[in-house]
């Protein structure tokens, strides 16, 4: 783990450990030769559909006040020794909601809980909201609203996915990034700036006794993980994104077999974890990956033990939807359900680190498969503002012959878009893709969520959400999304995942 963080600190980019699918997409897009593609200025927003799950009114309603109580707050209030502070359960899932309390106040008195974390790097993250202690002199997280503080609404995991990087310019540009084995929240119940009561909270993200398997032979990597429960699992192949390498896809495959599905996160390409010895015969780029290479990971995953091989699923982010929306399709027996995050609905074009040859992104029989390019705006390299590459992408989907037949999937089909996608038109193709399945009559049961006002970053929940531009030596980059709409995304489609996923494979 240390070498790996040395790694990623050496290269700059911490932000690659958690967007799974929403950055490395951003960073040089192939942009269309002379002659061959008009460039065009579209407005950055997204078409997000009809039924794009809005954000609950109660989510995030009362308004607190302000994110710190005054001084005047305090005043009049005399505390009983005895306050005690409980995380219940004090060492959990990074999934699963925890309900704090406190006890031993007077009816109507104020306090503030805070909590702390740091990430990888050292850097602080924080948290805090006043409360007013019920008419028992209790303040129940899960049931209260706080008055002051760093979020609105009702929310035991509030402090959490509103927590902000401290001490740094702009915190909306800074992603928060955790070890692999999860992280540990520093927990106070405080009168102004008294500290009242402590408590620790450990998140993780491998339940006890799921086990992990290093995966480098035959030309596949990954990481295998498997449940701790004795017998047969369906199985659930994950891919991230064009960040290239095997995080964060494994901590997202830890999850799931956490969950009771032996996980497989595989690489597919090396990206910016060049520097990770296991990845050297993998392509540099995401540009010609070999559809048979994610088949071959497949019929390996299905001889494990302890594997049913009848019930295997894939999931992807991003780039990583659209090879398992690709691969599916192109080998139907191979999978019995699909999962996309920020799907695609056309096969797009390779990624070229500079001048290079502009390619697919895939290849079948050796060949690359029809692909569709971005068409670039020089307009948005303005300087000073980040990049928006929603346009380019949107403005590509105007070319229609590289098509993802999704009706060739022998499975259903989950699609997870975002109204406020800042990468590429998300939901719109996620329309085109179920649209498609229905004019095809496809047998099996699809269904596409979206959800308004989150970016191209959801994500298992209960995370700090804060981040909608990123910023990168030399510029930054926008995903979109505010921390509220990821905050309900996150939880909701997580649930949605795992429901889908017992449903297709159980």
């Amino acid at each position: 783990m240390r070498q790996r963080q040395r790694g990623m600190a050496r290269s700059g980019l911490i932000i690659l450990l958690i967007i799974a699918a929403a950055i490395a997409v951003l960073f040089l897009l192939p942009t269309p030769k002379s002659g061959k593609a008009t460039v065009v200025s579209t407005p950055e927003t997204n078409s997000a559909p009809a039924n794009c799950l809005a954000v609950p009114r109660d989510f995030s309603l009362p308004r607190v006040k302000a994110s710190a109580a005054p001084a005047s707050v305090w005043r009049g209030w005399t505390y009983e020794p005895g306050v005690t502070l409980t995380a219940t359960p004090a060492a959990a899932l990074v999934d699963q909601p925890v309900n704090l309390r406190v006890n031993g106040l007077h009816a109507g008195e104020p306090v503030t809980l805070h909590a702390s974390m740091r990430d990888y790097k050292g850097r602080n993250w924080s948290a805090s909201a006043t409360f007013l202690a019920d008419s028992h002199g209790d303040v129940d997280v899960a049931k209260a609203a706080p008055v002051y503080g760093s979020y609105s609404g009702t929310h035991p995991m509030g402090l959490i996915w509103s927590m902000l990087p401290q001490n740094v310019k702009d915190p909306q540009d800074i992603l928060y990034a955790s070890a692999d084995s999860g992280y540990t929240i520093q927990l106070e119940a405080r009168a102004d700036k008294r500290i009242l009561a402590k408590a620790m909270l450990t998140r993780t993200l491998q339940a006890p006794g799921v086990t992990r398997t290093m995966v480098n032979s035959d030309g596949l990597v990954g990481e295998l993980y498997t449940p701790a429960t004795p017998g047969l699992h369906p199985a659930v192949i994950v891919l991230g994104g064009s960040e290239g390498g095997l995080y964060p896809q494994v901590q997202e495959a830890a999850l799931l077999a956490s969950h009771g599905y032996t996980a497989l996160g595989l690489a597919y390409f090396q990206g910016f974890e060049n520097h990770d010895l296991r990845l050297v015969h993998l392509p540099k780029l995401l540009m010609n990956i070999p559809l048979e290479y994610f088949v071959k990971a497949t019929g390996w995953l299905k001889q494990q033990r302890g594997v049913d091989p009848r019930h295997v699923a894939i999931m992807g982010w991003s780039k990583g939807a659209e090879a398992a929306l690709i691969t599916a399709a192109t080998f139907p027996k191979e999978f019995q359900a699909v999962i996309a995050f920020m799907p695609s609905s056309v096969v797009w074009s390779g990624i070229e680190y500079g001048p290079g040859p502009i390619s697919s992104s895939w290849t079948l029989h050796g060949k690359p498969l029809p692909w569709v390019n971005p068409v670039i705006d020089p307009a948005m390299f303005a300087p000073g503002k980040p990049l928006v590459f929603l346009g380019a992408y949107r403005a590509g989907l105007k070319d229609a012959k590289a098509v993802i037949p999704a009706e060739r999937i022998a499975g259903p089909v989950l699609l997870v878009s975002a109204s406020d996608d800042q990468i590429w038109p998300s939901p719109l193709m996620a329309n085109q893709i179920m649209q498609r399945l229905a004019a095809q009559h496809h047998a099996y049961a699809g269904e596409s969520l979206c959800y308004a006002g989150a970016g191209h970053a959801i994500l298992p929940p209960y995370r700090p959400a804060n981040a909608s531009i990123v910023a990168v030596p030399g510029g930054s980059f926008a995903f979109g999304g505010n921390p509220t709409a990821y905050a309900y995304a996150d939880a909701n489609a997580w649930r949605k995942v795992l429901a889908f996923l017992h449903t297709a494979l159980y």
